[in-house]
Protein backbone atom coordinates (compact mmCIF):
# COMPACT_ATOMS: atom_id res chain seq x y z
CA UNK A 1 0.00 0.00 0.00
CA UNK A 2 1.05 3.64 -0.53
CA UNK A 3 1.81 4.70 3.05
CA UNK A 4 2.89 8.29 2.37
CA UNK A 5 0.89 9.20 -0.77
CA UNK A 6 3.99 9.53 -2.95
CA UNK A 7 2.64 7.25 -5.68
CA UNK A 8 4.84 4.28 -4.73
CA UNK A 9 3.68 1.10 -2.99
CA UNK A 10 5.28 0.60 0.42
CA UNK A 11 5.18 -2.26 2.94
CA UNK A 12 3.78 -1.98 6.47
CA UNK A 13 4.09 -5.06 8.64
CA UNK A 14 3.45 -6.08 12.22
CA UNK A 15 5.52 -8.23 14.57
CA UNK A 16 5.19 -10.85 17.27
CA UNK A 17 6.06 -8.36 19.99
CA UNK A 18 3.60 -5.67 18.88
CA UNK A 19 5.68 -3.13 16.95
CA UNK A 20 5.00 -1.98 13.39
CA UNK A 21 7.57 -1.57 10.63
CA UNK A 22 7.50 0.54 7.48
CA UNK A 23 9.57 -0.23 4.37
CA UNK A 24 9.33 2.76 2.03
CA UNK A 25 9.49 2.10 -1.70
CA UNK A 26 12.26 4.09 -3.38
CA UNK A 27 12.45 5.56 -6.87
CA UNK A 28 14.65 2.67 -8.04
CA UNK A 29 11.87 0.21 -7.00
CA UNK A 30 13.92 -1.02 -4.03
CA UNK A 31 12.97 -0.52 -0.40
CA UNK A 32 14.60 1.70 2.20
CA UNK A 33 15.70 0.19 5.54
CA UNK A 34 12.84 -0.46 7.92
CA UNK A 35 11.40 2.30 10.10
CA UNK A 36 9.52 1.81 13.34
CA UNK A 37 6.12 3.48 13.34
CA UNK A 38 5.82 5.99 16.17
CA UNK A 39 2.87 7.60 17.93
CA UNK A 40 1.92 11.27 17.98
CA UNK A 41 4.47 11.92 20.76
CA UNK A 42 7.32 10.25 18.87
CA UNK A 43 7.36 7.09 20.99
CA UNK A 44 7.44 3.65 19.36
CA UNK A 45 3.92 2.61 18.40
CA UNK A 46 3.37 -0.72 20.09
CA UNK A 47 0.43 -2.86 21.13
CA UNK A 48 0.56 -4.04 24.77
CA UNK A 49 2.56 -7.28 24.59
CA UNK A 50 1.15 -8.57 27.89
CA UNK A 51 -2.26 -8.98 26.22
CA UNK A 52 -1.68 -8.65 22.45
CA UNK A 53 0.91 -10.35 20.25
CA UNK A 54 1.53 -11.28 16.61
CA UNK A 55 -0.05 -8.11 15.25
CA UNK A 56 -1.17 -7.76 11.63
CA UNK A 57 -1.95 -4.24 10.35
CA UNK A 58 -4.11 -2.98 7.51
CA UNK A 59 -4.43 0.72 6.60
CA UNK A 60 -7.97 1.89 5.90
CA UNK A 61 -9.85 5.20 6.25
CA UNK A 62 -12.17 4.23 9.10
CA UNK A 63 -13.57 7.66 10.00
CA UNK A 64 -14.18 9.43 6.69
CA UNK A 65 -11.51 12.09 7.26
CA UNK A 66 -9.49 11.34 4.12
CA UNK A 67 -6.43 9.74 5.73
CA UNK A 68 -5.59 6.12 6.52
CA UNK A 69 -6.01 4.59 9.98
CA UNK A 70 -4.47 1.40 11.32
CA UNK A 71 -6.71 -1.64 11.72
CA UNK A 72 -4.80 -4.15 13.84
CA UNK A 73 -5.61 -7.83 14.14
CA UNK A 74 -3.73 -10.15 16.50
CA UNK A 75 -3.63 -13.71 17.76
CA UNK A 76 -4.74 -13.05 21.32
CA UNK A 77 -7.30 -10.25 21.47
CA UNK A 78 -9.73 -7.96 19.72
CA UNK A 79 -9.23 -6.11 16.45
CA UNK A 80 -8.26 -2.54 17.33
CA UNK A 81 -8.25 0.81 15.56
CA UNK A 82 -5.34 3.24 15.86
CA UNK A 83 -6.54 6.58 14.50
CA UNK A 84 -4.36 8.76 12.29
CA UNK A 85 -4.05 12.23 13.87
CA UNK A 86 -1.92 13.51 11.00
CA UNK A 87 -2.54 13.63 7.26
CA UNK A 88 -2.68 11.21 4.37
CA UNK A 89 0.95 11.98 3.44
CA UNK A 90 2.32 12.36 6.99
CA UNK A 91 0.51 10.03 9.39
CA UNK A 92 0.64 10.60 13.15
CA UNK A 93 -0.61 7.64 15.13
CA UNK A 94 -2.78 8.08 18.18
CA UNK A 95 -1.52 6.88 21.56
CA UNK A 96 -4.98 5.48 22.29
CA UNK A 97 -6.83 2.58 20.66
CA UNK A 98 -10.40 1.40 20.41
CA UNK A 99 -11.98 -1.97 19.69
CA UNK A 100 -13.64 -2.62 16.36
CA UNK A 101 -17.23 -3.61 17.15
CA UNK A 102 -20.43 -4.76 15.48
CA UNK A 103 -23.67 -2.75 15.55
CA UNK A 104 -24.64 -4.91 18.54
CA UNK A 105 -21.58 -3.71 20.47
CA UNK A 106 -19.73 -7.03 20.16
CA UNK A 107 -15.94 -6.64 19.97
CA UNK A 108 -14.54 -8.28 16.82
CA UNK A 109 -11.53 -10.56 17.31
CA UNK A 110 -9.16 -12.06 14.77
CA UNK A 111 -5.56 -12.65 13.74
CA UNK A 112 -6.00 -10.31 10.78
CA UNK A 113 -8.74 -7.99 9.62
CA UNK A 114 -9.12 -7.47 5.88
CA UNK A 115 -11.51 -5.02 4.21
CA UNK A 116 -13.14 -5.98 0.90
CA UNK A 117 -16.58 -5.89 -0.72
CA UNK A 118 -17.49 -9.54 -0.12
CA UNK A 119 -21.15 -9.40 -1.17
CA UNK A 120 -20.79 -7.10 -4.18
CA UNK A 121 -23.04 -4.31 -2.92
CA UNK A 122 -20.41 -1.64 -3.48
CA UNK A 123 -19.63 -1.20 0.23
CA UNK A 124 -16.43 -2.43 1.85
CA UNK A 125 -17.05 -5.27 4.35
CA UNK A 126 -14.75 -6.89 6.91
CA UNK A 127 -13.34 -10.41 6.57
CA UNK A 128 -11.40 -11.72 9.56
CA UNK A 129 -9.01 -14.65 9.99
CA UNK A 130 -8.49 -16.22 13.40
CA UNK A 131 -6.08 -18.10 15.64
CA UNK A 132 -8.22 -21.24 15.38
CA UNK A 133 -8.40 -21.22 11.58
CA UNK A 134 -11.91 -19.79 11.19
CA UNK A 135 -12.79 -17.06 8.66
CA UNK A 136 -15.70 -14.73 9.49
CA UNK A 137 -17.46 -12.13 7.34
CA UNK A 138 -18.92 -8.97 8.89
CA UNK A 139 -21.26 -7.29 6.41
CA UNK A 140 -21.00 -3.51 6.40
CA UNK A 141 -24.46 -1.99 6.81
CA UNK A 142 -23.08 1.53 6.71
CA UNK A 143 -20.59 3.20 4.39
CA UNK A 144 -17.08 2.19 3.33
CA UNK A 145 -15.52 4.98 5.38
CA UNK A 146 -18.16 4.96 8.14
CA UNK A 147 -18.75 1.24 8.68
CA UNK A 148 -21.49 -0.43 10.73
CA UNK A 149 -20.73 -4.15 10.90
CA UNK A 150 -23.44 -6.77 11.21
CA UNK A 151 -23.07 -9.90 13.30
CA UNK A 152 -20.41 -12.20 11.90
CA UNK A 153 -21.14 -15.05 9.48
CA UNK A 154 -18.69 -17.95 9.23
CA UNK A 155 -17.22 -18.42 5.75
CA UNK A 156 -14.68 -21.13 6.61
CA UNK A 157 -14.94 -23.38 9.68
CA UNK A 158 -12.16 -23.81 12.25
CA UNK A 159 -8.90 -25.36 11.08
CA UNK A 160 -7.01 -28.33 12.43
CA UNK A 161 -3.94 -28.67 14.62
CA UNK A 162 -3.27 -32.39 14.20
CA UNK A 163 0.34 -33.23 13.44
CA UNK A 164 0.66 -35.24 10.27
CA UNK A 165 3.85 -36.94 9.06
CA UNK A 166 6.56 -34.67 7.69
CA UNK A 167 6.15 -34.18 3.95
CA UNK A 168 2.45 -35.03 3.89
CA UNK A 169 -0.23 -32.84 2.32
CA UNK A 170 -2.77 -31.59 4.87
CA UNK A 171 -6.44 -31.98 3.97
CA UNK A 172 -7.51 -28.53 5.17
CA UNK A 173 -6.18 -25.29 6.60
CA UNK A 174 -4.37 -25.19 9.91
CA UNK A 175 -4.23 -22.47 12.55
CA UNK A 176 -3.48 -18.71 12.80
CA UNK A 177 -4.99 -18.00 9.41
CA UNK A 178 -4.49 -14.71 7.60
CA UNK A 179 -7.07 -13.99 4.92
CA UNK A 180 -7.11 -11.95 1.71
CA UNK A 181 -10.04 -11.45 -0.66
CA UNK A 182 -9.37 -11.47 -4.41
CA UNK A 183 -11.00 -12.65 -7.64
CA UNK A 184 -8.40 -15.38 -8.16
CA UNK A 185 -9.80 -16.92 -11.35
CA UNK A 186 -11.29 -13.70 -12.78
CA UNK A 187 -14.84 -15.02 -12.94
CA UNK A 188 -16.36 -11.93 -11.32
CA UNK A 189 -16.68 -13.54 -7.89
CA UNK A 190 -14.61 -12.82 -4.81
CA UNK A 191 -12.47 -15.75 -3.64
CA UNK A 192 -10.43 -16.31 -0.48
CA UNK A 193 -6.71 -16.81 -0.01
CA UNK A 194 -5.72 -18.16 3.41
CA UNK A 195 -2.24 -18.44 4.86
CA UNK A 196 -1.82 -20.72 7.86
CA UNK A 197 0.54 -22.44 10.28
CA UNK A 198 0.62 -26.19 10.69
CA UNK A 199 2.94 -28.77 12.25
CA UNK A 200 4.27 -32.10 11.01
CA UNK A 201 6.35 -34.81 12.68
CA UNK A 202 9.25 -37.00 11.71
CA UNK A 203 10.58 -39.90 13.79
CA UNK A 204 14.19 -40.94 14.34
CA UNK A 205 15.53 -44.40 15.07
CA UNK A 206 14.71 -45.70 18.58
CA UNK A 207 17.13 -45.06 21.42
CA UNK A 208 19.40 -47.81 22.66
CA UNK A 209 18.82 -49.11 26.16
CA UNK A 210 21.73 -47.01 27.46
CA UNK A 211 20.43 -43.86 25.74
CA UNK A 212 16.94 -44.46 27.12
CA UNK A 213 18.37 -44.77 30.65
CA UNK A 214 20.12 -41.39 30.24
CA UNK A 215 16.91 -39.84 28.90
CA UNK A 216 14.84 -41.17 31.79
CA UNK A 217 17.32 -39.75 34.31
CA UNK A 218 17.33 -36.33 32.62
CA UNK A 219 13.54 -36.23 32.51
CA UNK A 220 13.33 -37.07 36.22
CA UNK A 221 15.85 -34.34 37.00
CA UNK A 222 13.84 -31.90 34.91
CA UNK A 223 10.62 -32.83 36.71
CA UNK A 224 12.32 -32.23 40.06
CA UNK A 225 13.55 -28.81 38.93
CA UNK A 226 10.06 -27.77 37.84
CA UNK A 227 8.72 -28.83 41.25
CA UNK A 228 11.42 -26.83 43.05
CA UNK A 229 10.75 -23.81 40.86
CA UNK A 230 7.09 -23.85 41.89
CA UNK A 231 7.89 -23.76 45.60
CA UNK A 232 10.86 -21.38 45.62
CA UNK A 233 10.12 -17.75 46.45
CA UNK A 234 13.65 -16.34 46.22
CA UNK A 235 14.09 -14.53 42.88
CA UNK A 236 17.79 -15.35 42.52
CA UNK A 237 17.13 -19.00 43.23
CA UNK A 238 14.29 -19.08 40.71
CA UNK A 239 16.58 -17.58 38.08
CA UNK A 240 19.22 -20.24 38.78
CA UNK A 241 16.61 -23.00 38.49
CA UNK A 242 15.34 -21.60 35.17
CA UNK A 243 18.91 -21.62 33.87
CA UNK A 244 19.31 -25.26 34.93
CA UNK A 245 16.02 -26.14 33.27
CA UNK A 246 17.18 -24.59 30.00
CA UNK A 247 20.44 -26.54 30.17
CA UNK A 248 18.62 -29.81 30.82
CA UNK A 249 16.22 -29.23 27.95
CA UNK A 250 19.25 -28.69 25.72
CA UNK A 251 20.65 -32.07 26.80
CA UNK A 252 17.30 -33.77 26.23
CA UNK A 253 16.69 -32.37 22.76
CA UNK A 254 19.11 -34.73 20.92
CA UNK A 255 17.47 -37.69 22.67
CA UNK A 256 13.95 -36.86 21.50
CA UNK A 257 12.86 -39.27 18.80
CA UNK A 258 9.93 -37.21 17.53
CA UNK A 259 10.86 -34.01 15.75
CA UNK A 260 8.22 -31.34 15.17
CA UNK A 261 8.48 -29.15 12.05
CA UNK A 262 6.57 -25.90 11.53
CA UNK A 263 5.13 -25.19 8.08
CA UNK A 264 2.88 -22.65 6.42
CA UNK A 265 0.55 -23.32 3.51
CA UNK A 266 -1.56 -21.05 1.33
CA UNK A 267 -5.11 -22.23 0.61
CA UNK A 268 -7.44 -21.09 -2.15
CA UNK A 269 -11.20 -21.14 -1.57
CA UNK A 270 -13.03 -20.44 -4.83
CA UNK A 271 -16.42 -18.74 -4.59
CA UNK A 272 -19.29 -20.87 -5.83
Amino acid sequence: MDYDADGRLDIVTGSYTGQFYLFRRQADAGFAPRELLVDEDGATLMMPFDTVYSVTPELVDMDADGDLDLVVGNRSGTVQIVANRGTRAVPKWSKSRRDLTTVDGEAIAGSNAHHADWDGDGVRDLVVGSEGGRVTWYRNQGKADAPRYARGAVLVADGQSERGPEGSAPSRQGMRVKVHVTDWNEDGKQDLLLGDVTWQESHLTPLTAAEQKVKDALEQELEDLYARSGTTQDAARKAAIRKSIAELRGKLEPLERTKVHTHGFVWLYLRR
